[in-house]
């Protein structure tokens, strides 16, 4: 064989084991090219999107390569940018409506073919969804405030935009993950004539998960400016107001509060109490929080009318907000009552219902009556 010839067989030979080589990704990456055809699709969740894109054709068939993917976005909760590393070639995330959603993607690779221990990145690229800014000029509702009734039922009622007219209809819908698609209110609370809220039954209802509200509407065959709310229910528990209480003034000078939790959904675990005793008329009032169902008190207004009352809220354990209950009826010892001295609710002889002020918590329903149909 002459010079030549085995020179031209060598390098044939050569190419080979190159192209073997590169069709096995066993050479140095020094260049990760970044994915392609990315989209952000809404689905008519009211705020979850769905993010897709898919591998540049050079990485499909790799086998000795890691190929993750960074994904930024805008944290819906947190108001802030969040990054996420994964392998799955899509995401679904809840994203703010009335905002331009802007999303990055880039492709991280690592492993034998990269050659080193450190990653190759690719460009990120970018796509934007754009708010939806169409409706009326300020016919966007001003709040929308959600209690969830002793984890029974849940209200929504909202306030009407800076904007107002007589024929705005305003409309809300709702979704979660168990629905298949939104829906529309199942029963709406009107005044006036005027839709101002929706009440929601415990079967419409999902807790430990987003709960996605539209309210719009239109007028005259204009549509209003719609408004987009994600809310986590458990977190919108108020509980019913405690009825059921005895006070017992001890030898030792303390007083015994006892009470039973109303009866519902929530948890006994779940719940703790505050307790306000003090003087009737002016005086300190004092305050104590409490896990259990009854309390020991010391009387230190022995010579004065004393009055105690309780209220409750689901504890951070469950929920990470919560409402508390309105306050029960107070009951209330004489200045220097005999012993023993019990009272109960119900008892005409300690049960105060002016004597102490009251401090419940506003339900957030608009004042004025209501109807719901």
């Amino acid at each position: 064989m002459t010079g030549t010839v085995w020179h031209k067989a060598l390098w044939e030979l050569t190419a080979l084991l190159l192209l073997a080589e590169f069709s096995n990704c066993e050479f140095p990456v020094k260049t990760a090219y970044p994915p392609t055809d990315l989209e952000i699709m809404d689905p008519g969740r009211l705020g979850q999107l769905h993010i897709n894109w898919t591998v540049p054709a050079i990485l499909r068939n790799v086998t000795d390569c890691f190929v993750r993917f960074q994904l930024e976005y805008n944290n819906t909760y947190e108001n802030r940018s969040r990054i996420v590393r994964i392998r799955e070639r899509s995401y679904s995330a809840q994203f703010d409506l009335e905002k331009d959603n802007h999303v990055k993607v880039q492709i991280l690779v690592s492993g034998p073919c990269v050659n080193s221990s450190m990653e190759v990145q690719s460009p990120p690229v970018e796509a934007v969804l754009n708010a939806q800014r169409k409706g009326i000029p300020g016919s966007k509702i001003n709040y929308s405030n959600c209690v969830f009734y002793n984890w029974e039922y849940m209200e929504c009622i909202w306030d009407k935009g800076k904007v107002q007219h007589p024929d705005y209809q305003y409309r809300l819908y709702y979704w979660h993950k168990g629905m298949e698609q939104a829906e529309e209110c199942p029963q709406y609370i009107a005044s006036e004539g005027n839709k101002i809220g929706c009440r929601f039954n415990r079967r419409f209802l999902m807790d430990f998960t987003e709960f996605n509200i539209c309210i719009n509407g239109s007028t005259e065959g204009h549509p209003l400016q719609p408004a987009y709310f994600t809310k986590q229910i458990q977190n919108l528990v108020k509980p019913s107001a405690i009825t059921t209480l005895s006070l017992e003034s001890l030898s030792n000078g303390q007083l015994s509060l006892k009470w039973s939790p109303s009866v519902g959904r929530i948890p006994h675990q779940c719940l703790e109490f505050e307790v306000e005793s003090g003087p009737v008329g002016d005086g300190e009032l004092m305050k104590y929080i409490t896990r259990e169902s009854s309390i020991l008190i010391s009387r230190l207004h022995g010579h004065m009318r004393v009055c105690l009352r309780v209220r409750c809220r689901v504890n951070h354990f469950c929920a990470d907000s919560h409402f508390w209950s309105d306050w029960s009826s107070s009951l209330c010892l004489p200045a220097e009552p005999r012993l023993p001295y019990i009272l109960e609710s119900g008892s005409s002889d300690g049960l105060e219902s002016d004597g102490v002020t009251d401090l419940m918590q506003v339900s957030g329903l608009a004042s004025g009556q209501s109807t719901a149909y």
